[in-house]
């Protein structure tokens, strides 16, 4: 940013569009059905009728289907003004497959725990057929359960990629033998020319010099809960992580994380959801038809808050290819 420039804050809506699948069942591949596009084709075109531009990050199954091919065919013309078609990876369900086994660890369910060699053969055949169906080839991607890893940025480079959305700010999963992001914040940075752009999350309490602490200085934090202490700042002062997304949250709590962040100089957000949580039943997060209300009205809400209320301004992802620190 130019000196004396005024910020104006970025905002992402990235949609995970992906096959229905039981959460607590493990990954097979034999789940590849996607027929929530019916409520997807709408929803989309509210939030673009609102203003809002749609980074859609499509699996292997979604793109393959009848159901996404006809959610790529109904936004086909807005393609890279309003609606950008990227790529996200699921193993489990995009060959090549390596093994006659049907059903992938959570080990294997991370892309980062293939082989170099798999990892890339999956993210080209994926890129291909998201290329061969739209007609446009991504630039966009997103790893599946945010699965990157040391080779990730490679495999990009030479596919052509050039963002990454594939990091959880301050986010572990090295207990489910992912990745661990918990000293990460939500600055986006480049790394062999791919501009890696986190899924924004907060840390939230009771207290703001405590939130601000943890917020900019994640390491802290860390260190912290080695000792059990965070543990007991969690229970005292209401210390708890979130992740800027309708799944799980109100509109307070996603306004409470975007003022946390705003707080410690972060102006890119990226609000996120899976597509199958616009049916009820589909995924954890919404349970019955309320829930499918609640979600759906969060996010206009939010949207409309972003840029009426905070000045702020809707991108693409591939539109912050080039964008300088």
């Amino acid at each position: 940013m130019e000196p004396g420039a005024e910020m104006v804050a970025k905002l992402l809506v990235v949609i995970h569009a992906e096959e229905e699948f039981d959460w607590g069942q493990g990954f097979n591949s034999t789940n590849n059905a996607v027929t929530h596009h019916q409520a997807l084709i709408p929803f989309m075109g509210e939030l673009i009728d609102m203003g809002a531009k749609i980074t859609l990050a499509m699996d292997y199954p979604f793109v393959d289907s009848p159901g996404g091919q006809e959610v790529i065919a109904q936004y086909l013309n807005r393609a890279g003004q309003q609606v950008e078609f990227a790529a996200h990876l699921h193993p489990w369900v995009n060959p090549p497959y390596v093994s006659g086994e049907v059903t992938a660890s959570e080990f294997e369910s991370y892309p980062c725990n293939l082989s170099p060699d798999v990892e890339f053969e999956k993210i080209r055949v994926l890129t291909e057929k998201i290329q061969s169906v739209s007609g446009k080839a991504p630039v966009t991607y997103l790893a599946g359960r945010f699965g990157i890893g040391p080779s990730t940025n490679q495999h990009l480079r030479s596919l052509g990629y050039q963002v990454d959305l594939s990091i959880s700010a301050y986010c572990d999963f090295s207990h489910q033998q992912g990745p661990d992001f918990s000293e990460r914040t939500n600055m986006p940075f480049v790394e062999n020319a791919i501009r890696h752009i986190p899924h924004t999350s907060s840390w939230l309490s009771v207290s703001r010099l405590l939130e601000m602490k943890v917020n900019q200085f994640p390491s802290w934090c860390k260190s912290l809960n080695h000792s059990g202490i965070t543990r007991l700042l969690g229970k005292a002062l209401r210390l708890r992580k979130h992740r800027l997304s309708p799944e799980g949250n109100d509109l307070s709590q996603l306004l409470a994380i975007t003022q946390a962040q705003l707080n410690i100089g972060q102006d890119v957000f990226v609000l996120s959801f899976h597509s199958p949580s616009l049916v009820a039943g589909m995924t954890p997060y919404v349970q019955t038809p309320r829930d499918c209300l609640n979600l759906k009205s969060t996010t206009r809400r939010y949207i409309e808050w972003f840029q009426q209320e905070l000045g702020g301004e809707i991108v693409l992802a591939k539109d912050m290819a080039t964008r300088h620190a």
